[in-house]
């Protein structure tokens, strides 16, 4: 068999064969193991297990010393680094729907604390999966600070139950199209009361580059939208420097605010 040369044709030999895969991450997890062993514990053939480890020595990777098998020094970092490349894969195709949309860039975020969030996205049977999730935290949580790109008014009349019933306090930042929004007259006696009770601060940027959402207990959510203001993904996390960058995000707009709305 050809010694594979480049990192590519390592990475190559090694993915496209699951039981090397396999082997490897089991042995080094564990002390070194019989061929028999191996068969047994991963459920492999005979003739898997005798090809896969001749193939694996043959580039130095495993090793066997009086009947047992274990990974060369190289082949633990050859593991190590493969089970990070494939975790690393694995969370950029759960948060593309997200990131395709997150202006990433711009805001001083690292994509490593997201990854342990849970994305929320539109599909063609439910184009309104984060817009539920969205009203979830509304419904549960008591205290909330957030920016909101877009306004509803079935989000609206939940916001105003709960405030109106002292059970929900909010301070959110919106856009100046959606000052336009909340002027009209089905959302007018809805803010204005909600105002009047104390129990909302209303403030107006120029404009907001996301949805986000920030209650009491810790939890961050971040919707996205497309260039023409459809929902697409929506981010919830309970990452503690998510939550840290919300919060420093929110106190920075809240500063640029141009007004605050006290009356309608």
């Amino acid at each position: 068999m050809e010694t594979p040369e480049t990192v590519i044709d390592q990475i190559c030999f090694l993915s496209r064969a699951e039981s090397r895969v396999r082997i490897m991450e089991f042995l080094s997890d564990s002390v070194p193991v019989t061929e028999r062993e191996l068969r047994d514990q991963l459920s492999l053939s005979r003739s898997t297990v005798a090809r896969s480890l001749d193939s694996l020595a043959e580039v130095g990777w495993v090793t066997e010393r009086s009947g047992e098998v274990r990974l060369t020094p190289v082949g633990e970092i050859v593991i190590e680094s493969f089970l990070q490349f494939s975790e690393t894969m694995s969370t950029a195709e759960e948060l593309s729907p997200f990131l395709e949309w997150f202006p990433l860039s711009e805001f001083d975020i690292e994509v490593a604390d997201l990854r342990d969030g849970e994305i929320t996205m539109i599909s063609d049977g439910d184009p309104l999966a984060p817009a539920r999730k969205q009203i979830d935290m509304l419904r549960t949580t008591d205290r909330f600070r957030g920016f909101f790109p877009s306004m509803d008014l079935r989000g609206s009349e939940l916001v105003h139950e709960r405030i109106v019933d002292g059970e929900f306090d909010a301070e959110i930042i919106v856009s100046s199209d959606v000052e336009d929004t909340i002027h009209g007259k089905q959302f007018v006696p809805l803010f204005n009361e909600m105002i009047s009770t104390g129990g909302l601060t209303l403030s107006v940027v120029d404009s907001v580059p996301f949805y986000l959402g920030i209650n009491e207990t810790g939890t961050t959510q971040i919707g996205v939208e497309d260039d023409d203001g459809f929902p697409q993904a929506l981010l919830e996390t309970e990452n503690e420097t998510v939550y840290r960058w919300a919060e420093s995000l929110f106190a920075e707009y809240r500063e640029s605010s141009v007004k605050r709305l006290t009356n309608l």
